[in-house]
């Protein structure tokens, strides 16, 4: 009965009518609010797709036609762009205004865009969102225990009102839970493709999936170099749109747009750079991103966690194939790692997406924990059930002396 329950249809019903719900919402407070640009389309999510109109249209990345439309020069947009608007853009090497971030997002959702114009953002972030769901189920070993796991992380955490977004952050995530999977299958072609495209949409993901080879060179058994180098040339393979972009636009293919982040004061154009920014003492930081009373960790997915108690328990019981435990909470320690030092680490209002990735792997961790805890509690004896309904039938008949 179980299976039945907690099937697949059962886990997909549930969390498409989440999404519909929260989408129906959104569009239904921008036509009450009578706005012209979508709610899944602010901040970020506007300029990505703004580049991905500025591919499709102009075979370009200069968005000044896109985000000002009317002004004939980057200089006619000083005044709107001075201070911290500013800091949304990056200017390219001849000096346009473009995308700050890696266009990859921008370029994998242009199909979707070119078949259903603005919808198309929204449609792409679901079936992102969808993907990234299932292989969290995957990854937690496809129990009906590990839905169940997966489905509340998504229904009581921020991830659910990310369904009505276009979000490199979700895009990011299924990346990273992909190259997982296909390194536990022993596929580290895909492994490093779908590892080296996370770090093209996010350069500091290349901090965040060092465990990745680790975990390709122990599935590999007897063929680890080989593994390895597989590996390595999936990996330059998922590199490759990122490092084509950084040098079409800023020249070099190590240069990226958080080194030429578009500054505007008083009307004088200048460049800041990310790279600044990691400020924050450590421990200081760590607090905010576990404990902050808006957007903390702890206040927004509290269940998150039970993610060290289930490594534990994955790692205690006699099980085989566990180094991808270990590579899942060496991911979830970096990537909290990387975001603790940064002064910008309160990603929304939200919730914070820049610890997503760890968000989302601790569900993964919990979820398999409580699949393996569920099978180790023996199932009912059906023999034993009826012998004892017999009896009792038997003593329901029997006449009192």
């Amino acid at each position: 009965m179980s299976r039945t329950l907690f099937g697949w249809p059962m886990f997909l019903a549930v969390a498409l009518a989440a999404q519909t719900w929260v989408v129906v919402a959104d569009l239904r407070r921008d036509a009450d609010l009578g706005r012209t640009v979508p709610g899944y389309l602010f901040g970020d999510s506007g300029v990505y797709a703004a580049a991905a109109d500025s591919l499709l249209r102009d075979r370009d990345l200069d968005l000044l036609n896109q985000c000002f439309p009317g002004r004939a020069t980057l200089a006619e947009a000083f005044p709107e762009l001075e201070g911290e608007h500013g800091g949304e853009f990056g200017l390219s090497k001849d000096g346009r205004l473009t995308i700050k971030q890696s266009p990859v997002l921008s370029a994998a959702a242009v199909p979707f865009y070119a078949a259903f114009g603005r919808a198309g953002f929204l449609i792409f972030n679901l079936v992102t969102l969808n993907l990234l769901l299932v292989g969290l189920v995957k990854l937690g070993g496809d129990t009906p225990a590990a839905r169940v796991v997966v489905l509340v992380g998504f229904l009581c955490t921020p991830l659910l009102w990310y369904s009505a977004n276009f979000s490199p952050d979700l895009f990011l995530c299924a990346l990273i839970v992909g190259s997982l999977l296909a390194a536990r299958a022993n596929r580290p072609t895909a492994s490093g493709v779908l590892a080296g495209l996370a770090v093209s949409v996010k350069v500091y993901v290349a901090a965040m999936v060092l465990p990745v080879p680790v975990l390709v060179w122990v599935a590999a058994g007897d063929r680890r170099w080989a593994a390895l180098v597989r590996f390595a040339a999936g990996g330059l393979l998922g590199l490759a749109p990122g490092l084509a972009f950084n040098t079409w636009l800023f020249g070099a293919p190590w240069v990226t747009g958080y080194e030429r982040q578009l500054l505007v004061h008083d009307g004088v154009v200048g460049l800041a750079d990310h790279s600044s920014r990691f400020t924050i003492p450590f421990a200081d930081g760590l607090r905010n991103l576990l404990l902050d009373p808006a957007v903390g960790l702890w206040p927004t997915a509290p269940l998150w966690f039970l993610w060290p108690v289930a490594v534990a328990v994955l790692l205690v019981l006699p099980l085989r194939g566990q180094t991808w435990v270990l590579a899942a909470a060496a991911v979830i320690l970096l990537n909290l790692a990387v975001f603790a030092p940064y002064d910008g680490w309160n990603g929304s209002a939200v919730g914070n997406r820049y610890v997503f990735p760890a968000l989302v792997l601790g569900f993964a961790l919990i979820g398999a924990a409580a699949g393996v805890v569920a099978r180790s509690v023996p199932a009912p004896d059906p023999t034993a059930s009826a012998g004892r309904a017999a009896c009792r039938g038997r003593a329901e008949h029997v006449t009192p002396s």
